[in-house]
Parts: C-alpha cells; sequence; structure tokens
C-alpha cells in the first residue's frame, strides 16, 4: 500500500500502526463509498473501530482514524 505523509502522520498522531493497518485489511471489514471517489475501510483492531480512506485506486492511503458513529454503527450491522 502507499501511505500518504498526511496518513502516516495521522497514524503516528493517532497511535495506529503500521501493523494495525495489516491486521485490519486482514481481518473482517466493510468497505464504504465516500464523496470525491475515496472509499472508507471500516474495521475492528485492538478493540477499537477505525476507518481508514483510500483513494479511488484501493491502494493510497489518504488518512486513518477512528471511526464515526454512523460508521459504528455500519459495522455493529454487517
Amino acid at each position: 500500500m502507499n501511505i500518504t505523509k498526511h496518513a502516516l502522520q495521522r497514524m503516528t498522531e493517532r497511535g495506529f500502526t503500521p501493523e494495525m493497518l495489516v491486521a485490519l485489511m486482514n481481518g473482517k471489514y466493510v468497505i464504504k463509498s465516500s464523496l470525491q471517489g475515496r472509499f472508507i475501510v471500516i474495521g475492528q483492531v485492538d478493540g477499537n473501530i477505525w476507518a481508514v480512506v483510500l483513494d479511488s485506486d484501493f491502494y493510497t492511503v489518504i488518512t486513518v482514524r477512528r471511526a464515526h458513529k454512523d460508521e459504528e454503527t455500519l459495522w455493529t450491522l454487517r
């Protein structure tokens, strides 16, 4: 995966490690389309629900954050 500089900074700030990204992508997740042709991958790692924003190529990580309430709901209803 290609991790942008912004995404790497956000990962570091939020305590989200590359190993956690691998765990999220290798586990169960939900993909939601977003504005601007991007996609949000929602999954659970270490007991927290995270959202990884990917570019339209599904290869470039734009940012990583804790999931918003509507994304948490989507995750629990999967």
